[in-house]
């Protein structure tokens, strides 16, 4: 026999190995995935500035799971991205106790560590007036105007409405600042953001406004004039700032993999890093009680 004749079971075993090396190496890179980190937005490029780094840096982690690249994705309601995460989109999710609330019961989402976001580890809401106004208390506001932030907001929209309804007010959702309400109502309009809920208190067009006690208390964040021209009359309790979480369409040890990428941030040597991700400090275990806080809010109660 010649000695580069190769019997036919030898010829099938070498083709076969072949064969068998180039589907892993190509089946790898056709089923690479993208790990999509997500939440809502109503201000998509600050937002998306913000989270990409952090996508970047946690996918390396999730190499062994067949992610090659991270995406971040931003939905502008609730019901956009339940249904993004429920088609399989999304697999990590940083957001307020309120929408982590929504998913959690929604069955959606599970957290899976605490966020220090804008250095705060818990926070309260914050209803507060003018210095000279004669609302001295949350039964003073009937006939009057309420400026929440935005309807995803926990400290500027859920909590205070959640305590104007404790103190047995009613509450009507107005087109406009400008609009009249009944006497024994309380109207509410929505402010968009900060600063424009502080101004609105100091010219008149609301009574009273809703913050955060970081929006109040941290240096720059609003006009210190403006702040120290208004009165609280009002302090919810503390809540974790926020939460990371991640879907279903993990498998378990992939969303091991992710916890413990977040977990393993060091205040100090991943500083940069944090600060970009929504001006974060550090990155903690969950706590007892946060499953049950998540599953106690009354966030179906929203208008």
């Amino acid at each position: 026999m010649s000695p580069h004749r190769m019997d036919r079971p030898s010829l099938l075993g070498t083709v076969t190995l072949l064969l068998a090396c180039c589907l892993l190496f190509f089946g790898r890179t056709a089923y690479a995935q993208t790990l999509v980190l997500a939440q809502i937005s109503d201000r998509p490029k600050k937002d998306y500035r913000q989270l990409r780094p952090m996508a970047d840096h946690i996918v390396q982690a999730m190499a062994p799971f067949g992610f090659r690249r991270a995406e971040v994705r931003l939905y502008p309601d609730l019901p956009a991205f339940e249904q993004a995460i429920r088609n399989g989109q999304v697999h990590w999710i940083t957001e307020t106790p309120l929408t982590a609330a929504r998913l959690y019961q929604h069955q959606l989402a599970i957290p899976v560590a605490r966020k220090w976001k804008r250095g705060q580890q818990t926070y309260q809401s914050l209803i507060y007036v003018a210095k000279d106004s004669p609302i001295h208390n949350l039964g003073d506001l009937a006939g009057r105007i309420m400026a929440f932030e935005h309807p995803d907001s926990f400290t500027s929209f859920f909590l205070p409405l959640q305590a104007l309804r404790q103190a047995g007010m009613t509450l009507v959702p107005l087109d406009s600042p400008h609009q009249s309400v009944p006497a024994d109502k309380v109207g509410y309009t929505f402010s968009r953001n900060e600063r424009n809920n502080l101004l609105w208190v100091d010219k008149g067009i609301a009574a009273a406004g809703a913050l955060n006690d970081g929006d109040w208390s941290i240096p720059d964040r609003l006009p210190a004039e403006l702040v120290q021209r208004m009165r609280i009359i009002h302090r919810s309790p503390s809540y974790p700032r926020a939460f990371e979480m991640v879907t279903s369409t993990l498998e378990p040890e992939a969303r091991e993999a992710l916890q413990q990428a977040l977990l393993s941030l060091d205040p100090e040597r991943d500083r940069p890093l944090l600060q970009r991700y929504e001006k974060s400090s550090r990155i903690t275990p969950l706590e007892a009680g946060d499953l049950d806080l998540l599953r106690s809010l009354e966030v179906e109660t929203l208008p």
